[in-house]
C-alpha cells in the first residue's frame, strides 16, 4: 500500500542553530546617466590649450567658436543650444550674467584634473538643485595640490607660443596651510 502524503512531511516544530556568517563586498560606483571624461595624463597628453578644446573630443558636442584666440567659445549638446548647458567649475555652477552662456575658452589645462560631460546630471544623490536645471552638464575638476618632502610652496610657470606670434605665459602657485588645507591661485 502506499504511503500517503502526510507521512512524507517533515516535522515543522524543530529549531537549528546557525554559524555566524558575515558577507562583506565593496559597493561599485553605478551612473545612472552616461558620462564621458577626460582626466589625468590623457587629458595631459591631448595638445589642447582650453577646455573648449579637449571637449571637442567628446561625442554629441559641438563647438561654436566665435573669433578664434581670444574670442567666446561655447558649446551645444544634442542640438539644444548653449543655453541649456550648465558649467560646474569644481561644484560651483558658473554663469554670464549677460547672456548666461559660459565662455569655455577662458579655462586652461594647465590646473584641471578631469573634465566631465553628462546629458542630464551627476547621479549623486546629494548635489544642489541648480544642477538638475540643465539639459547637459559639464564638470571641471582642478588638480589638488601635492607637497613634497615637507615644501610649502609649489610654483609652476609656463610659456606657450602659437602662430602669428601668440604667447601664453601661465603662472601656478601652490600653499599649504597646514597638512589639510592647501590653495593654489593660477592665471594666463
Amino acid at each position: 500500500m502506499p504511503a500517503s502524503a502526510a507521512d512524507t512531511i517533515p516535522e515543522m516544530d524543530t529549531v537549528y542553530a546557525l554559524d555566524e556568517l558575515m558577507v562583506v563586498a565593496t559597493r561599485t560606483s553605478q551612473e545612472i546617466v552616461p558620462v564621458q571624461m577626460l582626466s589625468g595624463e590623457k587629458l595631459r597628453t591631448l595638445g589642447t590649450h582650453s577646455i573648449a578644446d579637449a571637449i571637442r573630443y567628446f561625442s554629441g558636442v559641438q563647438i561654436k567658436d566665435y573669433g578664434g584666440i581670444g574670442g567666446l567659445k561655447t558649446i551645444n549638446v544634442r542640438s539644444l543650444g548653449s543655453q541649456h548647458v550648465g558649467v560646474f567649475y569644481d561644484g560651483v555652477e558658473l554663469g554670464n550674467a549677460q547672456n548666461g552662456i559660459v565662455d569655455l575658452g577662458r579655462f586652461s589645462l594647465d590646473n584641471m584634473e578631469s573634465v566631465s560631460l553628462y546629458n542630464g546630471q551627476k547621479s549623486s544623490t546629494l548635489q544642489a538643485a541648480k544642477d538638475y536645471a540643465s539639459a547637459t552638464a559639464v564638470y571641471l575638476q582642478t588638480k589638488k595640490p601635492r607637497f613634497e618632502d615637507g615644501k610649502r610652496n609649489n610654483w609652476n610657470f609656463g610659456l606657450k607660443g602659437g602662430s602669428f606670434a601668440t604667447v601664453n605665459p601661465s603662472v601656478l602657485w601652490e600653499h599649504r596651510i597646514s597638512d589639510r588645507v592647501s590653495l593654489s591661485a593660477s592665471t594666463e
